[in-house]
């Protein structure tokens, strides 16, 4: 009897996952991504009980249990790593087939359960429900102290794998010309040429949106109130800043929208979000002016009482409109390879396992604490929905509890210290009226930009943030850089506490735009003008705060400045602050919007 180690890989993430328009769509796509994996993994360990190493699980009869729909725990991965012992490779071969096609059936039992709750053109759903899933496996054989070697060849085997691509022609459709999927443009819709108005509110949907095979599995799978919205988010740090009364009040004003499904509540991240347990859309006059314009009778005349609440609220407090914007969090774990490749035995594999899941069963903890929502955790990847005011706190928090979580099992096995993993966190922050899935792809962006490259890649933080009008701002820091850390959370309480205007950081883009033929010149005469410019500009500052006592910026504040500008290019520090006044925001007014 051999010994061979196994890799399976599942799916493809793009539209599994990317694919999206709505918070549940990002859920449910990573759900069911996790169930495939669950499938296989179930097929490995029922065959040779205890052959997992990735993930290892301390009570795998319980955990490989198919789930009904998205819960609070870990996700599968969805790639596996089994080690069995067999006669030969054909043996091999099959079992992988058969862990395989498990992973499909339990794509096809979910879809049947979907399909018997809406009515679907039969014959595009037929053709679409088994190309969803994409699986590649590996394998190598090898003896007892061979074992290091295999894992690295395994590595490449399976990376080889995926680079071969398989082209299967689909078969041709009766019904040609159909629209195609609003999630993604890719297949074509399998809905009927007219679907009734309930079965769009069910299904999400608006009146010229459509939903191939997939999009309508990630829509009818699990319970609606269970995936918080990115507007709850959004709306979650002005929520806080009510009053118990004035969040009771807009509860009983919004409960009756919910009664007639022109809203959803949110029930889900064990009641994180009870103050005002609903979608939020609502609580953003653009939405609920859009909700006044086209509803009428019953469902108008709730839609004007929530006005009418909003406007007291706003007259009571003067607490203004709602932040539109939220974040995306998307984070990796840094040199995992290299670390998987040190471990000699599959024990070592087995705990370095242990140690990811364990980190992945408390990401969930760490962002609710942070008044965020987790999409997706398993292993060392973690997907999130976070408000503005608590991002970076939480990545921070993470990267910490990651990097204590391995650093027993990278001194164990003797990693350089320059080495060790660590955390790369990206975060995409966005408008709520942005597809889910362009701003996914924003966060992956973010985090592809906190991986680096060169000497000091890896291990940080990266920010893009995408105003509605206007460019895009990026900021990237290393989790090392204890000043750039410090001096991001000091100008984020700038202005906060309304020490220091929006208007610095574009003054600052103006200089460096003026000043462009001399961004290559560090001569003195050069370097002078410059911080001629910079003195100028921050002398004149004023505070945006009515009635302050002292209206210029606090001295401290001006000294930051002054210091990153000596290292960094003028424009990085204007979107250092650009990005800031929106991490302090709570409000519409906070951004500049209205």
């Amino acid at each position: 009897m051999e010994r061979y180690l196994i890799a399976l890989s599942f799916g493809p993430v793009q539209s599994l996952i990317g694919a999206a328009r709505r918070t549940r769509d990002l859920w449910c796509g990573s759900w069911l991504l996790s169930e495939a994996a669950r499938a296989a993994a179930k097929v490995l360990h029922e065959t040779h009980a205890n052959c997992l190493i990735f993930p290892h699980l301390e009570n795998a009869d319980t955990d490989l249990a198919p789930q009904d729909g998205p819960t609070d725990g870990a996700n599968m991965s969805n790639v596996l790593r089994a080690e069995i012992r067999s006669g030969d490779a054909g043996t091999v071969r099959d079992l992988c087939d058969r862990a395989k096609n498990a992973a499909s059936v339990r794509l096809r039992t979910l879809g049947d359960r979907a399909r018997r709750k809406i009515q679907v053109r039969e014959e595009v759903w037929n053709a679409q429900i088994d190309e969803v899933l994409e699986s590649y496996v590996a394998w190598v054989a090898f003896r007892g102290d061979d074992y290091q070697k295999a894992s690295r060849k395994l590595g490449a085997v399976l990376a080889a794998r995926k680079t071969t691509r398989d082209f299967f022609q689909s078969p041709p459709l009766s019904t040609q010309g159909l629209p195609k999927s609003s999630l993604d443009g890719a297949m074509e819709t399998v809905l009927p040429d007219r679907v009734k108005g309930h079965i769009r509110l069910q299904l999400g949907l608006s009146a010229n949106e459509q939903l191939d095979a997939l999009g309508v599995l990630k829509r009818l799978s699990g319970k609606v109130d269970q995936f918080t919205p990115f507007s709850r988010i959004a709306a979650d740090a002005w929520i806080e800043t009510l009053s118990e009364e004035q969040q009771r009040r807009l509860g009983e004003a919004y409960e009756p929208l919910v009664t007639l499904g022109r809203a959803t509540r949110v029930s889900g991240n064990a009641g994180a979000y009870n103050a005002l347990p609903f979608d939020a859309q609502m609580l953003y006059p653009p939405r609920l002016e859009a909700e006044l314009s086209k509803t009428e009778g019953e469902d108008r005349q709730a839609a004007e009482e929530l006005k009418n609440c909003l406007r007291q609220v706003r007259r009571d407090s003067a607490v203004g409109e709602p932040v539109p914007y939220a974040a995306i969090l998307k984070a990796d774990g840094d040199r995992m390879g290299e670390l998987l490749s040190r471990a000699r035995t599959v024990e070592h594999s087995r705990r370095i396992s242990r140690a990811l899941d364990s980190f992945a069963s408390q990401v969930r903890q760490i962002v609710r604490d942070h008044r965020g929502h987790v999409i997706y955790s398993g292993g060392d990847d973690v997907l999130a929905l976070l408000p503005l005011t608590q991002a970076v706190g939480c990545a921070k928090k993470l990267a910490e509890r990651f990097e204590s979580s391995l650093a027993p099992f990278a001194s164990e096995m003797t990693a350089p210290n320059a080495n060790r993993p660590t955390l790369s966190a990206g975060l995409g922050i966005g408008h709520v009226m942005q597809p889910l899935g362009a701003l996914r792809d924003r966060a992956e962006r973010a985090e592809k930009l906190a991986k680096g490259d060169g000497v000091k890649a890896r291990n940080a933080l990266a920010i893009v943030l995408g105003a509605r009008a206007g460019s895009e701002h990026q900021l990237r820091i290393r989790w090392d850089d204890l000043q750039a850390l410090e001096d991001l959370e000091r100008t984020t309480m700038a202005f906060r506490e309304k020490e220091i205007s929006s208007r610095v950081a574009y003054d600052l883009r103006a200089i460096d735009l003026r000043l462009a033929w001399l961004r290559e010149d560090d001569s003195c005469r050069a370097i002078g003008m410059r911080k001629a410019e910079i003195r100028r500009l921050l002398s004149r500052a004023r505070r945006p705060a009515k009635g302050a006592v002292d209206k210029h910026i606090p001295d401290q504040v001006r000294a930051l400045i002054e210091r990153r500008v000596e290292t960094d290019p003028l424009a990085g520090v204007a979107d250092m602050l650009v990005i800031a006044r929106w991490l302090a925001a709570r409000t519409a007014a906070d951004v500049g919007e209205r």
